[in-house]
């Protein structure tokens, strides 16, 4: 009775193992069955020692989670997700991913990362979370270290790129897409947190060239799940439209030997009723620190130093060095912005009983005009001090170069 016994629990036992064993190993997505392009979800999927970690589709990042399989379900992070084999594809709730047997399309496009990116991952209260949307025209950029040198560079699809090479691939991917109307693209930025902000400042003067104003910079990039979508990507992201490309301007570029003269955006735009020029409050980012008149803001002070100065319209420029890196230059952005949003928010509640989000465009409008956006963000120091220091004055604001 007890060999009867044991042997059902050894039999028993090696059924289970067998059901396990046949997730394990490497899946790829299968985009040709897929209800979308397959950008927004995980590209590829690794199950291995109780554990599944999903992997991004353009650079090196992914989520990992302990995982239990049960009955043709996937037990991770609080999430139940039914997963049904058939012979070498598992239909994981709406996508189908199919064994990896290194021969794969997908695997040859995308399953080798050039880059290494570690995302800022600052405060979320600060930045605009966005679910799914295929319909959005956007530009992937991914500015990090490569893993055969460590260095950092551009990456432009599969390649690495040089900076002043974001014009020619801005155009051709606009080239690409034929729209009766021409859409308004996003250039959605993914960009190594250590990364100096001489690179930056170059990827914003490149952008301008092109007419390509409008960033949003990823904080980060979470991994969701719901029953009618399946897994997807949500991104935590903070929108800024850089100013416009304008003659005149000696700005030398901080990657290059052979520097060169280029344009740089234009004056702060002041209505005729305006009956003088606004205030202008100065906020420096050097050695990853904020300064305000030689002292030092923490960053939970400075949403309360700043507020007074966007409910007078006061005009914000905030500069930065070129050795502080993005990590602490996007921290210092998204709370400023933060600030402009709560002010409108608050007015909108004052003067229309509603949240922004419940305004219609002529409402909004009309908040946007009363609590203008006046804040400068994407100069450096040494970029500042030569306009000043060439026109006496940062466009028609009565500033002196910074020591």
């Amino acid at each position: 009775m007890k060999k009867t016994f044991l042997f059902l629990i050894v039999i028993i036992c090696l059924g289970s193992c067998n059901r396990k064993e046949k997730y394990e190993g490497k899946w790829v997505s299968e985009i040709s069955k897929s209800e979308n392009d397959g950008s927004e979800t995980p590209m590829f999927f690794h199950i291995e020692n109780d554990s599944i970690k999903f992997s991004y589709w353009s650079f090196n990042y992914s989520h990992k989670y302990a995982l239990k399989i049960e009955k043709n379900k996937f037990l991770f992070n609080n999430w139940s997700i039914k997963a049904d084999m058939i012979e070498d594809t598992i239909l994981l709730q709406n996508s189908f991913y199919i064994k990896d047997n290194n021969d794969s399309i997908i695997s040859w496009l995308w399953d080798k990362p050039i880059t290494k990116i570690e995302l800022p991952k600052t405060n979320s209260e600060y930045f605009n979370s966005e679910s799914i949307n295929y319909d959005a025209y956007k530009y992937y950029m991914l500015f990090g270290k490569r893993l055969d040198n460590n260095k950092f560079s551009l990456q432009l699809n599969d390649k690495h790129a040089k900076i002043e090479d974001l014009p020619a691939f801005i155009c051709i991917e606009r080239a690409s897409e034929r729209h009766e109307l021409i859409p308004f693209y996003s250039t959605y930025l993914l960009a190594e947190k250590t990364t100096p902000m001489k690179y930056l400042e170059d990827i914003f003067f490149e952008h301008k060239k092109v007419n390509q104003l409008k960033i949003c910079f990823i904080n980060d990039i979470q991994l969701k799940y719901s029953d009618s979508l399946g897994l997807y990507y949500k991104y935590e992201k903070l929108t800024k439209k850089l100013p416009p490309f304008r003659e005149h301007d000696d700005y030398h570029i901080n990657t290059l030997e052979n520097r060169y003269q280029s344009p740089p955006p234009p004056p702060l735009y002041y209505s005729e009723s305006d009956d003088k020029k606004p205030n202008t409050k100065l906020i420096l980012l050097k050695n990853n620190r904020i300064y305000y008149k030689d002292s030092i803001i923490e960053t939970n002070h400075l949403k309360n130093l700043i507020k007074p100065w966007i409910e007078k319209n006061n005009t914000i420029l905030n500069l930065y060095d070129l050795e502080s890196n993005y990590h602490n230059f996007l921290e210092m952005n998204a709370i400023i912005n933060s600030v402009y949003q709560n002010v409108r928010q608050e007015k909108s509640k004052i003067k229309f009983n509603k949240t922004l989000n419940e305004l219609n465009r002529e409402e909004l409008t009309e908040i946007k005009i009363e609590t203008p956006m006046r804040h400068i963000w994407d100069y450096s120091i040494q970029h500042f001090n030569r306009i000043v220091k060439k026109e006496n004055s940062f466009y028609g604001l009565a500033v002196t170069p910074i020591e």
